[in-house]
């Protein structure tokens, strides 16, 4: 633990809801489950520069970033790299030495002044046998960054640097432009002053040799594409003929958001639009408005829902569409 973070004994009601919606949005948390967790998390401040674990040390915890971002350093062959870096709405722990049995192999620092949710590692595996539904959780968080882990490792073996620059836009929005620039480098695995030049580059692009924000609008009004299940950025990118890289780009400095994100911000307002019209869960069913509007399967779109109002879609309705 960071020798000058702040504890509290509770963590705030505004900070503590947005962990168990986290949580609810991967599977739904028991009342006891949420209960639990409230009396055993706690708050946590780090300071910008402060170290939240060091190599060496023991994961005693399992954290949930509120604000700041992390980066991780790990050490090897006389060299230190940046190995991963950490925001708000993600989790954070040892990569290994997770549940505090082994040692910590990369130190973990604070990139700026950071608030955390912290659980004690005894009473996560404790959770793990007394309420069944962190087993789903937990497997699907660790589902998720194995496929982050797996995709970034291909594509920074075979992208060029400008591609990783765009990698690192698309993945963290705008906490890129608050990351300094030797952690940028080191964790895209190119040279400071290649970097620069990169971000020069892109910077300099002037309004009239690429889409406006105003025409990405537009396209996503009239065409719709949307609609497409399984869309994927190469498709779309094709449809406004520019480069996937580009469009990547684009949607971060005009939307703030990643591919994904922005797509199914346009099938959740579709679906919203819909609801307003229809006004009646008799005259349009959800999973037939979700599979409308382009998800894939039913758990996405509820997911995907839950994360854009807040509420799940039959309480929407409940609240919203009574008929």
């Amino acid at each position: 633990m960071p020798t000058n973070s702040v504890l509290t004994s509770k963590p705030s009601n505004p900070n503590l809801s947005a962990v168990i919606q986290q949580l609810d949005a991967l599977h739904l948390l028991t009342d006891a489950c949420k209960k639990d967790l409230a009396e055993h998390s706690f708050e946590l401040t780090v300071s910008q520069g402060q170290y939240l674990m060091k190599r060496g040390d023991y994961c005693t915890h399992i954290y949930f970033i509120i604000a700041g971002f992390f980066s991780g350093w790990a050490t090897g062959n006389g060299q230190t790299i940046t190995s991963f870096i950490a925001i708000p709405g993600e989790f954070l722990s040892a990569i290994e030495g997770m549940y505090g049995i082994s040692e910590c192999t990369e130190d973990v620092k604070a990139e700026e002044d950071s608030v955390l949710i912290a659980l004690p590692v005894e009473h996560l595996i404790r959770y793990f046998e007394v309420y069944p539904e962190m087993n789903i959780v937990m497997r699907k968080v660790l589902e998720t960054y194995y496929k982050m882990a797996h995709q970034r490792s291909v594509f920074f073996r075979v992208g060029t640097a400008s591609d990783k620059y765009l990698y690192l836009l698309d993945t963290y929005g705008d906490y890129a432009s608050r990351i300094p620039l030797h952690v940028i480098a080191s964790f895209i695995n190119v040279k400071l002053n290649t970097l620069q030049k990169i971000i020069k580059q892109y910077a300099g692009k002037s309004a009239h040799t690429q889409l406006s924000k105003s025409d990405i609008i537009v396209f996503m009004d009239q065409e719709r594409p949307f609609f497409q299940k399984k869309l994927s950025i190469t498709q779309l990118s094709s449809k406004l003929k520019i480069t996937p890289h580009l469009l990547s780009y684009l949607l971060n400095v005009y939307f703030k958001q990643n591919f994904n994100h922005f797509v199914n911000s346009y099938r959740i307002q579709y679906v919203l639009n819909q609801l307003l019209i229809k006004n009646s869960i008799k005259q349009y069913s959800l999973d037939g408005l979700g599979r409308e509007s382009g998800f894939s399967s039913r758990s996405s779109f509820f997911s995907e829902f839950k994360k854009y109002t807040g509420v799940t879609p039959l309480l929407y309705l409940k609240m919203n569409c009574n008929s």
